[in-house]
């Protein structure tokens, strides 16, 4: 009763956050959070927590558990893709100093029909994410206190709910700061505990298998490859970071903060595997997908239970919110605005919640029907990194280019991704998001020479 207490108690601080950030949004600006007001301490804390969520927590304990260390050493690929995006894209933020959304800076670039383009697959990618975050929380409940997965999948959509759809991003980013001091603490300290009940990391180590911890156990090079670039290049700016990375208060300090992010991750994605492990050495499950709640239940004492519980809980929570506040002003700023740009504040402000609330409740759906939160997660990418990450980035380090190449870089990419991984079926064992990506960027950069040679053509006439 203590533990689930300690939980109950965690949530209402959560829920009320969302009501008295409802309060203070009085407009669609106060929801998006678009006063420009966080420095790097911030920016740390809540793109931590964005990042970190059910796949890379509880997800990569259960691939670490049942496969081994590979799939944490391939999640380094998006530590290094956090800290390359912090030195070289970052600075690019001030050439679109009143951008909000990723779709502003598409639509700044190449169009208008690139930023309702932008607006969708934000969309889509934000909603696969949440549905892979409501997953793992119905896991977490189930296993920490014995209720149904789905109607642990129900609190917990609720409480995400609740908080976002009141406060907006200020309560998101609030919430976040929460969640990362839980997660940055609790985590490292479960694996502590589950080594010294293992008699020591040399005694953990002998109870594992060997195959586990071989980095290429189970998966091909190219496949460990593959899956390294899909994890550098699946959430490189994905709506949400995007949307923390404009509202700094300035480059410098939001650079900073995105590469101590990207850089923080790495020893924790060791940490969550170490606690896969740990839950193999000591046997406290034989489901891979249980194996972190079922840790936490078996080794810690009431009281630390609870808080370690809150912190598990904290960490799925932390990416559902930012991803789905991602979602809501996406579709909502980038797609509907733009085709709709009479709207009053007013129903902005009440579209920006509506989208929120319809996204969590089709993202529970979501997690219902597709119960593998690595394989949402992989969804998910292949509808933003074949698509969108080349002209974005290309955006932000000053590359210029027009909407037809911007059209046909996004349709050459997702056509490729989506033919190699249903229609050939993985070639070599190689997800379809890298080469998605890389039919992207040539088609990208064959645009862009189109258009420099153009250029060149007209100077020529004109002189």
């Amino acid at each position: 009763m203590v533990d689930a207490a300690i939980v109950v108690g965690y949530l209402g601080i959560l829920v009320a956050v969302g009501l008295r950030g409802g309060h203070l949004v009085k407009n669609a600006a106060d929801f998006t959070a678009a006063d420009k007001r966080y420095g790097t301490a911030v920016m740390v804390a809540t793109l931590s927590a964005s990042f970190i969520g059910g796949g890379y927590s509880s997800g990569n304990a259960a691939a670490a558990y049942e496969n081994g260390i590979g799939t944490a050493l391939t999640l380094f690929g998006f530590g290094i893709g956090m800290v390359l995006t912090g030195k070289y894209l970052v600075p690019g933020v001030a050439r679109f100093p009143h951008a909000r959304t990723v779709g502003d800076i598409l639509g700044t670039a190449y169009g208008r029909g690139a930023r309702v383009m932008g607006g969708v697959f934000s969309y889509v990618c934000c909603a696969g994410v949440v549905g892979a975050q409501m997953g793992s929380i119905g896991l977490v409940f189930h296993s920490l206190f014995g209720i149904s997965p789905r109607v642990g999948t129900l609190i917990g959509c609720g409480v995400v709910l609740l908080y976002t759809t009141f406060g907006g991003l200020q309560s998101v980013i609030t919430a976040d700061i929460l969640q990362f001091v839980l997660l940055a603490v609790g985590m490292p300290l479960l694996l502590v505990l589950s080594v010294c009940r293992a008699g020591g990391a040399g005694a953990m180590l002998e109870r594992v298998p060997d195959e586990l911890l071989s980095p290429l156990n189970g998966m091909t090079g190219w496949g460990f490859v593959s899956l390294f670039f899909s994890m550098m290049c699946g959430e490189a700016l994905a709506p949400p970071y995007m949307q923390r990375l404009l509202i700094g208060k300035s480059p410098a300090q939001t650079a900073k903060g995105t590469i101590i992010s990207g850089l923080f991750s790495l020893p924790f994605f060791l940490v969550t595997a170490g606690i896969g492990l740990a839950a193999r050495a000591l046997a406290v499950t034989d489901n891979p997908a249980a194996a972190m709640p079922d840790l936490i239940a078996a080794i810690l004492p009431t009281g630390l239970r609870g808080v370690m519980m809150a912190a598990m809980v904290s960490v799925i929570l932390s990416a559902a919110d930012g991803f789905l506040n991602g979602a809501a002003v996406s579709l909502t700023c980038d797609t509907i605005l733009t085709l709709r740009p009479r709207l009053s504040d007013r129903r902005q402000l009440w579209l920006l919640r509506g989208i929120n609330l319809a996204t969590g409740l089709l993202a529970m759906l979501l997690s219902f029907v597709v119960p593998h939160v690595f394989s949402v997660l992989l969804l998910a990418y292949s509808f933003w990194s074949p698509a969108v990450l080349v002209p974005l980035a290309a955006a932000l380090l000053g590359v210029r280019a027009d909407g037809r190449t911007f059209r046909r870089s996004v349709c050459v990419g997702c056509a490729v991704c989506l033919l190699w991984n249903v229609a050939w079926h993985q070639p070599l064992g190689i997800d379809g998001c890298l080469p998605g990506i890389l039919a992207n960027l040539v088609t990208f950069a064959c645009g862009v020479r189109r258009l420099a040679r153009y250029r060149h053509t007209q100077l020529q006439i004109k002189g």
